[in-house]
Order: structure tokens, then sequence, then C-alpha cells
């Protein structure tokens, strides 16, 4: 049997095709016994460490689960990274002590280059980024990965990084990371420019409940840059500053696309702990909601609910390259990025809660044009959007504290197109921002977003 094809049949076929059917489930709970695993194609990699990922194989008692098992460890090992390509092939075991339900399973590897290299463009949350990489695979057999990045953007003018990852025991599904970082990024709408460099280190695994990343950070950071318009109350934070602390990130997510959605829901919760060591002392907490469903054909309904507080020690003021921000295409729609919550002279200043909700209704375009081809990438847009930015004033109690979270909230509605290009979604709304303070940040009218988007152009 050197390939399976299924797939799952509704009440009609069952009515029409009983037998198949009877056929395809017989075949997949019938007696099996995996006798032999061949890994084919390794040259640099360990044959331990692929060994490590293909025994659950063995434990297969029918054939549904040795077809499952083995797709498993296929993913297992895609998920390493390593490896180019990953062929299958499932056949009767044959010889003289071969087993009557006995099965040879065979993994035909393609590995990766030792050194490969990309360069391309990132696109989102209306900057641009142009990246240049090189990329060593699998440098000691076992999974073991070192890339070298540098990044020239609009925003974040340069980045550097440089990181070393290591699976544990050969399993996909735990790693180890460290990364030294030095980046460059600008902030017009607070007038300033922040310089850091540090060492990040990340233990990640999975878990019933999703994947997640416990780790360290050590950032020196520097707030510079500054121009004549510069507000007295970003001037008083310039200088350097030290923050060492300890994160955690929780990532649940089984949306079908990341560009465009039309079912499956988003958790992510991440919490961040500073102090143990250095200047800077907070604890901050975030989470973030997503769900889309299709209510009728090519009609999707989503919903989305993010939220975040920062708590600082008594008598500390949290500083501005810690907080939330609120504003623009990727929270309260109608105005500008970061261009909602507290101002001064006419800088963002940021705040040290916020929550921010919107609802968002996406259908094809009215009497279906290019249907089945180009049409299909284009929907209408119809969203409202709402959300609320603050500084806490830690003397009062926290009920008096959290009060102007729930006054003066901000919202906007809209309606526009969305374009969808593979990873990449583009947005053109026409905006109506409400509840508006006098120093907020507005863009009514036409607002242009892009999200998530990655074009390798160059992958040796």
């Amino acid at each position: 049997m050197g390939a399976v094809q299924a797939r799952k049949m509704d009440s009609e076929d069952k009515k029409e095709f009983p037998e198949e059917e009877s056929e395809a489930s017989s075949l997949l709970y019938s007696p099996a016994v995996v006798q032999r695993v061949h890994i084919e194609g390794l040259k640099k990699t360990k044959a331990d460490f692929v060994t490590k990922q293909v025994k659950k194989i063995f434990e297969a008692t029918t054939f549904g689960e040795a077809l499952a098992y083995t797709y498993e460890a296929r993913e297992n090992l895609q998920n390493l990274e390593i490896f180019k390509d990953i062929d299958i092939f499932i056949d009767t075991s044959s010889g003289p002590k071969a087993h009557p339900d006995g099965l040879d399973i065979t993994f035909t590897i393609e590995e990766k280059k030792l050194l490969t290299s990309n360069i391309g463009t990132q696109v989102g949350n209306n900057e641009g980024t142009m990246v240049f990489g090189l990329k060593m695979n699998n440098l000691m057999g076992r999974g073991e990965n070192v890339n070298a990045d540098v990044g020239f953007g609009t925003r974040t003018k340069t980045n550097y990084q440089l990181g070393f990852t290591k699976p544990f025991h050969g399993k996909s599904v735990k790693s180890f990371r460290v990364v030294a970082h030095k980046t460059a990024t600008e902030f017009p709408m607070s007038s300033f420019k922040e310089a850091s460099q540090g060492v990040d280190c990340q233990y990640n695994f999975s878990s019933l409940i999703g994947k997640h990343s416990i780790g360290w950070e050590g950032t020196w950071r520097e707030i510079t840059g500054l121009s004549k318009k510069t507000s007295f109350t970003v001037r008083e934070q310039a200088g350097h500053s030290l923050k060492s602390s300890l994160l955690h990130t929780l990532v649940s997510d089984s949306r079908d696309s990341i560009a465009f959605p039309t079912e499956g829901s988003l958790l992510r919760i991440s919490q961040e702990v500073a102090g143990l060591g250095g200047d800077v002392r907070f604890i901050k907490h975030n989470v973030e909601l997503q769900e889309s469903l299709e209510v009728a054909q090519d009609v999707v309904m989503s919903w989305s609910l993010q939220a975040g507080i920062l708590n600082t020690l008594p008598n500390e003021q949290s500083k501005i390259n810690d907080r939330f921000f609120l504003g623009g295409p990727l929270s309260v729609r109608g105005f500008q990025m970061k261009g909602l919550g507290p101002r001064s002279e006419g800088d963002s200043l940021g705040g040290d809660a916020y929550w921010a909700a919107g609802l968002h209704l996406y259908t094809p375009l009215p009497f279906r044009p290019g249907e089945g081809s180009f049409g299909d990438h284009i929907k209408t847009h119809g969203f409202i959007n709402a959300g609320n930015l603050t500084q806490l004033n830690c003397t009062l109690p926290w009920r008096e504290r959290l009060d102007p979270l729930r006054s003066g909230v901000r919202w906007s509605y809209g309606f526009g197109l969305v374009f969808i290009l593979g990873v990449a979604r583009v947005e053109v709304n026409y905006c109506l921002p409400k509840g508006v303070h006098s120093d907020d940040g507005v863009n009514h009218g036409l607002q242009v977003n892009t999200y998530e988007v990655l074009y390798p152009f160059l992958l040796g």
C-alpha cells in the first residue's frame, strides 16, 4: 500500500456508497503491527535524533493508528525546520519473519543545506521592513539552528539579531532559544527615538491548552532623538534605563488563516515581571481574544477583545517605553497610530491600562464579480470598534483607578474593502470616529491598513 487517499463522506455519499464506507472503516480498524521504520536520506542528522520522533509509531495496534502516528511523526520532523522535504511510503511487511498484519513504513528525507539565506520584505501595522538573513541549519546534527538577521524599516530603522535554537531530546514541541539583539526605533507620535540592546532567553513548549514561552529578558534602553517639539513630559524620561524581566506567553490558535480567518479562535496571554535587577520595576499583564465564524456561505463574522494593565511599585511612575498605546488598524480604527489616550503638547504618552473591542462582518462583493478568480480575494467589510486608555493613579482605590476606562469611551464604525493576498491582508476603510477627545489623533475618512505580510524574494 504505497499511498492512501480518503475524504469525509456526507449523508448522501453514505447512502450511495455504503460498501465503500464499510471497507474504509474496516481498513482503518484492521489489526496492524509496525515491524520496521526505515529512514532514508540522512546525511548530517544523527540517526538517534530522528528515531525519537518516530518511535511512537511502533505502539500502533490498528492501521488507522499507524497512519495517524506516522503523520504525527512527519509533522514533528517538519517542525524542526531542518528538512526541506519528507515523503512517506507505507507497505505490507515481507520476508520469512513477516507478521501477517505487519507494516513497513519508510520516511524519505531531504535535508536543508547547511547554510541558507533569505532577503524579503515584511509589512504590518503600517510599517515596512526589509530583512536580510543567514541561517545555519542542523549545525551539530540534532536540530540546532543559528540565524543572523538584519532589518531596515520605516519606523524600526535598524534591527540586528543573532539567535541560537536547540530542540530538547529531539522533540520539536520543546526548545531553548537565546537571542542577542540591537534595535533603533522611531516613535514619531511621541517625538522620541529608542536605542536598545540586550539578550533574550526562551524555553518553548506545548501543552493541552496551547504553546508556552517562558523566558528572561535583559535590555539596556535609551530614549534619545528629542526635537524642539518634544514635550517636557517626554523630555523628563529621556536617558538610559536597564530592564531585567521574566516573561511568560501562552498562545492557543485554531484559526484556519492568519490573514483572513473564516473559523477558529485565538487566545494570547502574556505576563511580564520586571525588577530582577536593573532600574525598571513593574508587573504587566495582557490578554487578546479573537474568534471568527462563517454565519452563511462566504459571510464571516468575527469579534475581538484585548486588554492590559501595568502595575508599578508605590511612588513609582511607569516609563513611556513600557506603557500601552492604543489607536490604529490593530485596535481602534479611525484613530491615528497611538493617537488615543493621554497626551502632552501633542505627544502621545501611552497608558497603564487599556481595553479595545471590535465586531466585524465580511461579505462577498455585490453581484459577485470575478467569482472563481480575483473576486474571491476581495470582501466588503463593516466594523464597529471601541476602546479606552488611561494612566493609573496609584494613590486611589482600585475601583476608582479604573473608572476612567468606563467613561469617555472612544469608538468608531465604518465600511470598506478587504484584499486577501495569501498571507497578507490589505484594508481600505472609510472610518467615522466617535467619542473623540479634544487631544486625540483622529483619522476621519479613508484609512489604509496592511497586516501580516512576508514576501521573501530570494531564498537559497
